[in-house]
């Protein structure tokens, strides 16, 4: 599973979008960093997909960013 994620200046996770790769033609759109902040695409692990608790999924999320884990 793929999700967009919107990292803050420290590297704290601040939203998650599930990522859905669109056909050609189709219109763009989705998460839109604001100042300071980026996007990043991140291949999740499967022992983070089924994690339900959106602190503990932030908290690996930003494990997995500081881990320089490939995205």
């Amino acid at each position: 599973m793929k999700l967009t994620v919107i990292v803050g200046a420290e590297g704290q996770v601040i939203g998650t979008a599930h990522h859905i790769d669109s056909e050609e033609g189709s219109g763009t759109g989705g998460p839109i960093a604001g100042p300071g902040q980026s996007v990043l695409l991140i291949d999740v692990p499967a022992e983070v997909e089924n994690v339900h608790d959106v602190d503990e999924l932030y908290r690996a999320l930003e494990h997995i960013i500081r881990s320089g884990t490939p995205k």
